[in-house]
């Protein structure tokens, strides 16, 4: 917060009106010759990776926001984010850094802090996206080109395609890898690039556990003030069930590991049961810090996992925590389904310990990559598996059954990953050929 005020501070009195979330006219730097084409912007913004890597991070900032320096450029500048989705640096919006930004959509709901965050954090790339410009007042195609700087944040900027000053060397697809240091572009198609695929998969899905995760952090808030008993309580929990929530069932329970309140209705009948020798809660209560389970089998019949929060009281006692269960295999594929759409790709996401979580194989979810005979006759596959689980991002191929399961066929993979508290999930994309 001081750094954003200092950085307000210095902005301030050249800020322009907000006219679009990360766009905006351009400043004094007009004058300074902006960004042509892909190949400049790439440079434009290596010039300022390099120059936040030699006189540090906060002066860095301090001259990315000015908006008479050479890092304005027109409507060509600097923006800047850590990598939990704070805005760093918007020279035109001053007022917006230090702001949670990771929830901006455009118009067609791509998130799109989320994805240029996805590919800063396997080091550099293009981005390509529908934005409104301002000064053609209706949405166009941009494309941005971001850069990681280290482990906390990165760098980038961007450029409307209707800008460019010709066809530039990535107008008919930008080729990528993971942990390489370019990736595909929106407009090149899904189909052209497998990684770039994947990133959007783990921008989203990890985006959408973030959420899951803030709203029982919000319902531990609101508990701390109910109580973990009573009708409060109880609707603090139907908030978190209520229609269209990812989340199953909600409890609140004791510090002796007793089920106090779960909702839905529907399974009430486990309110009282006794719960302190689960995995989650004994980590729970030795921590006092969150949590998010690792897969299991539910006596309710299906495969869950918890996102649970400590309960403190106004005087900060431990009082007892709140749980939220939700199913992998439907949060999973809420989001991989419409991304999977018009491609040829298929998804695999499976815990650390080779659970599989989600196929688009149905027939494969809950399988254990490790110990289901099905994959015991491939070992290349249980090779490349024990790499998936040991490496958080990599790419190779193997021998596995088509999805006729009436005979075999070679499969490439990418895969990397998303999750919450130290709990893992590999997220593998597929192709067969």
């Amino acid at each position: 917060m001081l750094m954003a005020m200092l950085l307000l501070s210095m902005a301030g009195a050249a800020a322009l009106p907000a006219l679009a979330q990360d766009e905006s006219l351009g400043g004094a730097g007009a004058s300074i010759k902006a960004p042509a084409n892909e190949s400049e912007l790439e440079s434009f913004v290596q010039s300022a990776a390099d120059h936040a890597r030699d006189v540090g991070k906060y002066e860095a900032i301090k001259d990315f926001m000015d908006l008479n320096s050479s890092w304005v450029r027109g409507d060509v500048y600097i923006f800047a984010h850590d990598f939990n989705g704070t805005c760093l640096c918007l020279p035109f919006m001053p007022e917006e850094v230090g702001t949670d930004r990771s929830n901006i959509q455009n118009e067609k709901g791509v998130y799109i802090n989320r994805d240029m965050r996805a590919i800063a954090l396997n080091g550099s790339g293009y981005y390509e996206y529908d934005w409104n410009n301002p000064l053609a007042n209706q949405s166009e195609p941009k494309v941005s080109y971001v850069m990681k700087i280290d482990d906390t944040w990165y760098l980038g900027a961007g450029i409307y395609r209707s800008q460019l000053g010709g066809e530039s060397e990535n107008d008919s697809g930008i080729a990528s890898s993971i942990g390489s240091n370019s990736t595909g572009s929106m407009t090149g198609g899904k189909e052209s690039n497998m990684a770039y695929f994947l990133l959007l998969l783990q921008a989203d899905l990890q985006g959408k556990l973030n959420d899951l995760d803030e709203a029982v952090a919000d319902s531990s808030y609101q508990l701390s003030a109910a109580g973990i008993k009573g009708e409060k309580a109880r609707d603090i929990l139907q908030n978190l069930t209520d229609s269209g929530s990812s989340f199953l069932e909600a409890t609140t329970g004791s510090i002796e590991g007793k089920i106090e309140i779960v909702e839905p209705a529907a399974y009430r009948n486990y309110e009282g049961a006794d719960i302190s020798k689960s995995e989650s809660t004994i980590r729970l209560m030795q921590t006092k810090s969150p949590d998010f389970s690792e897969v299991f089998r539910l006596v309710e019949g299906y495969n869950a996992s918890i996102i649970s929060y400590p309960v403190f009281s106004a005087s900060g006692q431990l009082i007892g925590a709140v749980g939220a269960i939700m199913e992998p295999e439907e949060v999973i594929g809420s989001i991989a389904v419409p991304l999977l759409s018009g491609t040829n790709y298929s998804v695999t996401v499976i815990q650390k310990d080779g659970l599989n979580l989600y196929d688009t194989d149905s027939s494969q979810i809950g399988k254990n990559l490790f110990e289901d005979p099905i994959y015991k006759p491939y070992p290349q596959l249980l090779a490349l598996g024990r790499d998936v689980v040991a490496e958080r991002s990599g790419m190779g191929s193997y021998v596995f059954l088509n999805k006729e399961h009436d005979g075999n066929v070679t499969k490439e993979i990418c895969w990397t990953t998303v999750g919450l508290r130290g709990n893992e999930w590999r997220l593998v994309a597929i192709r067969s050929y």
